[in-house]
């Protein structure tokens, strides 16, 4: 099988600071792929590099075929298949709920006023949200937010989804029910790349966990061997510091 995400040798820098130093993985229709790392080890980068959010100095990006980084590419044919759910939701505050998500199924993908509410009807019902369809989002918990951040993302029927340390912002007593979420999305078939700390859902979910650190991908396994037998001296830290915050 194609893989549906390819990036190879992918190269980001800000003035001097190199970000990313010629990062490459790929990503197979159906998997979920975790990516984890220190902060400012380059994985929110990596990720709006993808649908070039921020623009990469170097390397190339396909999505589903399409070579992202070609200058002639149309990104916003691209980005109408890829979902983005970011760490601080992206909410329109004086927009209800429903008109959160029906926003671009109009306006970007064109479908009419009632097929739009249709399907994002259905979406938060997916999420478990379909009874705050007409709430705003400022009378909705920090976690019935990223919910919704979650079914604004499906409810384009993205090719890939790509989640941005998506419960970072969250009181603890709220970050599992959106982790529940993404597992159900997960064995839904949907294909999801996640920057996450949440050890649980990776050993759980992940097809493949990703180590990234200093801008490089230093190591890459399944999740049992990631987490009980990692052979990088550098993931070995990372992983004993981490799990001791668990």
């Amino acid at each position: 099988m194609d893989p549906i995400l390819v990036v190879k040798e992918l190269h980001k820098s800000y003035g001097d600071l190199h970000v990313l130093k010629g990062v490459s993985f790929d990503v197979k229709k159906g998997e979920t792929v975790v990516i984890m790392g220190p902060s400012g080890s380059g994985k929110s980068t990596l990720l709006r590099c993808i649908v070039r959010l921020v623009e990469p100095d170097s390397g190339d990006i396909w999505i589903d075929g399409v070579k992202v980084t070609d200058p002639k590419t149309n990104l916003i044919e691209i980005r109408k298949h890829v979902g983005f759910v970011f760490q601080q939701f992206n909410l329109f505050p004086h927009m209800k709920v429903i008109d959160n998500i029906t926003l671009a199924l109009t306006k970007v993908h064109g479908l009419p006023e009632e097929e739009a509410k249709r399907k994002a009807l259905e979406v938060l019902r997916r999420v478990g949200l379909e009874e705050k369809a007409y709430a705003y989002p400022g009378e909705l918990s920090g976690g019935q937010q990223q919910r919704v951040a979650i079914a604004r993302a499906l409810a384009i029927e993205p090719k890939l989804i790509l989640f941005d340390e998506p419960t970072s912002a969250l009181d603890p007593e709220l970050i599992g029910e959106v982790l529940i979420t993404m597992e159900q999305i997960a064995k839904e078939g949907k294909t999801m790349v996640v920057v996450t700390h949440e050890v649980d859902f990776a050993k759980e979910v992940a097809d493949r966990v990703l180590f990234i650190d200093h801008g490089q991908i230093l190591e890459e396994s399944d999740p049992e061997t990631f987490f009980t037998n990692p052979e990088h001296p550098r993931l070995r830290s990372f992983l004993r510091r981490l799990l001791e915050r668990v």
